[in-house]
């Protein structure tokens, strides 16, 4: 959790978007806004249903208003949220008038434009040889050997997870043609587009999801895996759709009545709405644990990075350094886990090794599994806390050279779970 204030909401209201301003590198994109396309939040305390009730009326009049005019813009709620009691918003067409007049709207919080958001993955290759380095990384306090095979420590088998459901935000999982990986413990949960196929066309959820709790590839191994479908086969998607999958599991860790984790290996430019969807979950009991992206730059530039309340992952490389590609920071970055040449399941029914932040995230929320399966009334804030506490420090070179970024190595050994059997 970031050691930052969180801003209260004052009557300024926030219309226009705050894309990144760095080159971002491939699985990373300006946020470039979606024309016509907001996002529309409103104030603590608000009525939602009354102003559902005059929003939908005044997009009925807008549209009469325009029918005549040429206009090639149809106003239309598309999605309305509600993450716990936190976060009541909309998403919608709107034209560009229609949305000033919410903006000035004394119960409207925000109007921001919707904006693109990527998977957070870079290059690619394959490899023969599973399982991954990061598992071994991950289960010891020393660096690895890089001349010698590696160990890695599988805590608790007859625990190791199970029971606990982690959520995937992201391009779906491979459930079409199940990876043996999964072992019949994935599928799909939600979909932000309906006209997307349920199954993963890109590959890049399936790796996620496998390095969170794959048979071989996962550090969490009996968890199960539900497929947040918030991008499409192409690895984009919108902060409306991504709103719309926190709003899914926030609903889901209200039934199940504990707390549930949300990985979330993607970003975009800062969004003011999606960081507000972040902090609603976490206080509705869901855990978002995020990629800090691939720009090579401050974390506190991109959303979900930015959000105060979402674990934040930055990348380390195989030697023990922050990897280049890798945002960093001290604002908002609090842990680091293996990102390079990560090796997972694919969308083939074989394995794959990519890089990327989106590949240090599934290890801290693998991470996060274990704890809450060891204490199944753990809050949000106790497992990060217990993260945090758990991780070695000191160990990635350099660290403190980017951005003074936390130098703590995500650790899930023997010595953060004395009490389980080594497998």
């Amino acid at each position: 959790m970031k050691l930052l204030a969180v801003l209260a909401a004052t009557a300024a209201l926030f219309f226009t978007a705050d894309p990144a301003t760095a080159a971002p590198t491939n699985g990373e994109r300006a946020a470039d806004p979606i024309p016509n396309k907001y996002i529309v939040t409103l104030k603590p305390g608000a009525d939602a249903t009354a102003f559902t009730r005059a929003l939908k009326a005044e997009v009925a009049a807008e549209n009469a208003r325009e029918s005549g005019s040429g206009s090639a813009v149809t106003s239309a709620v598309d999605r309305e949220f509600a993450i716990g009691a936190n976060f009541v918003g909309y998403a919608g067409t709107f034209t560009p008038s229609l949305a000033q007049r919410l903006a000035a709207h004394a119960k409207v919080a925000a109007v921001e434009p919707d904006a693109p958001v990527y998977a957070a993955e870079t290059e690619s290759e394959t490899y023969a040889n599973p399982p991954s380095w990061g598992l071994a990384r991950i289960s010891q306090r020393a660096a690895l050997n890089l001349t010698a095979p590696a160990l890695y420590y599988v805590p608790g088998t007859n625990l190791a997870g199970e029971g606990v459901s982690v959520y995937i935000a992201d391009t779906g999982i491979n459930t079409d043609t199940p990876h043996s990986d999964f072992q019949g413990r994935a599928w799909l949960g939600f979909k932000a587009d309906p006209a997307w196929s349920d199954n993963d066309g890109n590959g890049h959820g399936t790796h996620v999801a496998s390095t969170i709790g794959g048979h071989i590839f996962g550090a969490s191994k009996r968890v199960n895996l539900i497929a947040v479908k918030v991008l499409g086969d192409d690895g984009s998607g919108t902060n409306a759709g991504v709103i719309a999958g926190i709003n899914y599991v926030a609903a889901q860790a209200k039934a199940a009545g504990q707390t549930v984790i949300l990985n979330l290996s993607l970003g975009g430019g800062k969004s003011l709405a999606v960081n507000a969807a972040i902090e609603a979950l976490y206080k509705a009991g869901g855990l978002p644990v995020v990629a800090a992206g691939n720009s090579g730059a401050d974390a506190c530039r991109f959303s979900p990075a930015s959000a105060p309340s979402a674990i934040t992952v930055a990348a380390s490389t195989k030697s023990d350094t922050l990897a280049s590609y890798s945002n960093y920071g001290a604002g908002c970055v609090d842990i680091i886990a293996p990102g390079s040449a990560i090796t997972g399941a694919w969308n083939d029914g074989g394995n794959k090794t990519i890089s990327g932040t989106s590949m240090a995230s599934p290890h801290v929320a693998a991470g996060a599994a274990l704890f809450l399966a060891e204490d199944f009334s753990l809050t949000p804030a106790q497992i990060t806390a217990k993260l945090l506490a758990a991780a070695t420090t000191g160990k990635i070179a350099n660290a403190e050279a980017k951005g003074n970024t936390p130098n703590k190595l995500l650790y899930v050994g023997e010595e953060a779970f004395p009490q389980w059997p080594k497998a």
